[in-house]
């Protein structure tokens, strides 16, 4: 079990990038700070996100806090299509944002190889042999490829949709399995960007009275305390950083956890997923179906 992630390294409200305004930098890297300062160490990269600009400013980031105390993750993109793509890739991220490694190095979507998971994860690997990941992750996947690899070349972190109206990951075992075999399940979109809160549902309306919390915090506070799954979470705004933060600190009765728990939203329960890039509703597109 060596290769798995310490999990007391990582805060369990991870920072998200995607998104980011590079517009404002200064009030980006404000919010970045004002996370790290709060606690926040885990932070998700990507080259896709506005063509390797969002890795350019976390370089900047990563100067100013310093590399040893953070956790990062970043992802082999669009396409491989031969072995070598993925260490030149790697190559490419490491030298953007001027770091010797990352903390963990997965693929972003298991549409995006053309070579077969396992001739990919050997070669990521290979990667982690040399010193340039210290972990391996998976994102976007089924359960049966995830235990393909995880089999083979152990996962250390999930990276998947989840939030309290896309509940797939959980009712075709994945949650489940992460959690069996070690693997920090890492949730990203867990409030749709704030429009599972604009529908107002009277369940998350009730609990947010009771508890005199906002309905994103009641959101949050289920996913890491209930489901003790870890969430990836963009926000510039220092207030609304604190209120995420402060999800942590209040606890609900478990029948209020159950209510969250067996809570479904139909429209999200009928779409059927394309796992194999066919054109249809790919996972990660999952939680972007409806306002």
């Amino acid at each position: 079990m060596e290769s798995r992630v310490d999990l007391k390294e990582i805060y369990p409200l991870g920072i998200g990038t995607f998104r980011i305004d590079l517009m404002e930098k200064e009030e980006s890297m404000n919010a970045l700070m004002k996370s790290f300062e709060l606690g926040q160490n885990y932070i998700d990269t990507s080259y896709l996100y506005e063509n390797g600009k969002v890795m350019e400013f976390i370089r900047e980031f990563v100067e100013k806090v310093g590399r040893e105390k953070l956790f990062i993750t970043t992802k082999i993109e669009p396409t491989v299509e031969k072995i070598t793509d993925i260490e030149e890739q790697l190559n490419q991220y490491l030298e953007v944002m001027k770091i010797d490694y990352v903390d963990c190095l997965m693929l972003h979507s298991v549409i995006f190889t053309k070579l077969s998971l396992t001739q990919t994860y050997k070669e990521m690997n290979r990667m982690v042999e040399l010193g340039k990941a210290r972990t391996l992750g998976l994102s976007n996947a089924n359960l049966e490829q995830l235990k393909e690899i995880d089999e083979q070349y152990p996962i250390s972190i999930y990276e998947g949709v989840y939030n309290l109206e896309c509940k797939l990951n959980e009712d075709i075992g994945l949650i489940d399995y992460c959690r069996d075999n070690h693997i920090l399940f890492c949730a990203y979109q867990p409030l749709r960007r704030n429009r599972t809160a604009n529908r107002n549902y009277p369940l998350l309306v009730a609990l947010s009275e009771k508890y005199s919390k906002t309905q994103n915090q009641i959101i949050l506070n289920w996913l890491l305390k209930e489901k003790k799954l870890n969430v990836l979470i963009k926000t510039t705004n220092s207030s609304r950083i604190h209120e995420n933060i402060n999800s942590l600190d209040f606890e609900m009765e478990q029948k209020d956890y159950q209510s969250l728990n067996l809570f479904r939203a139909q429209e999200f329960d009928n779409i059927t997923i394309d796992w194999e890039g066919k054109g249809g509703i790919t996972i990660d597109q999952l939680a972007n179906q409806f306002e």
